[in-house]
């Protein structure tokens, strides 16, 4: 029987063995590819099929070593191109058929938001920035009733922004944006949430618990931090009549 912690631990192993020593790196890769197996597991892959799909993505051992091999060894170029070949590697973007128009409105209002902040990615920070400029919905009445104001929320994620991401100097970036895999991590549970509310729809509101549900991305700390949790959210959100 497949044990998803022992498959984990082997491919550790074969990663050490392969010469990629350093336990930062390692921890970044394990991170990343952990990441990718629950995203696939909750697209409705069985664990290893999630593992062997995560595997592909970010890249068997060997060619990981040549890789490391390529930038010299050094640990943060090494770890540059990683993130950049990783996103490049991941979907575009998650399907948004089942999304409302408000839905998609958050998120275009994300891929404004990172160019914003000089981020070449659309991470859980930016979906949650996009979501306070929402005016109408069900979300505004739920976040006045839990206590947050929309521009206090703002300054909050931006400030852990520059704190724990970093805003690069500005730079040229082109095309689509691509969802970094906690983003996406979080879109697959919105949709998640609203099948269990018995929602045909995606709304605001659901992506607003995808959030607080994926936890580590910036916007789930950001909300934890001050307190809120899914469970409280969903209440406040089950209070409100549905909104176009």
């Amino acid at each position: 029987m497949f044990n998803l912690d022992q498959a984990i631990s082997e491919w550790r192993r074969q990663m050490l063995a392969t010469g990629v020593k350093a336990f930062d790196i390692l921890d970044e890769l394990e991170s990343h590819l952990r990441e990718n197996i629950d995203e696939q597991i909750l697209a409705g892959s069985n664990p290893q099929q999630a593992f062997e799909i995560a595997v592909r993505r970010i890249g068997n051992p060997d060619a990981l070593r040549v890789e490391f091999a390529k930038v010299g060894g050094g640990r943060w170029a090494f770890l540059r191109r990683l993130k950049t070949a990783f996103l490049r590697a991941s979907l575009q973007s998650p399907s948004l058929s089942a999304f409302t128009d408000s839905a998609r409105q958050t998120l275009e209002l994300a891929a404004m938001e990172a160019p914003r902040l000089h981020h070449d990615f659309i991470g859980t920070e930016h979906v949650l920035l996009g979501m306070l400029q929402l005016e109408n919905g069900v979300l505004p009445g739920v976040l006045k009733r839990m206590g947050l104001d929309r521009q206090d929320l703002r300054n909050q994620v931006e400030k852990w922004v520059e704190k724990w991401v970093g805003i690069p100097p500005s730079g040229r970036m082109s095309g689509r944006l691509p969802y970094t895999p906690r983003a996406r991590k979080a879109l697959f549970l919105a949709a998640r949430e609203a099948k269990a509310c018995h929602s045909p729809t995606v709304g605001p509101e659901h992506i607003f618990l995808g959030l607080l549900l994926e936890g580590d991305g910036v916007a789930g700390r950001v909300l934890k931090d001050l307190g809120l949790t899914a469970e409280t959210a969903r209440g406040e959100i089950l209070k409100e009549p549905p909104k176009p």
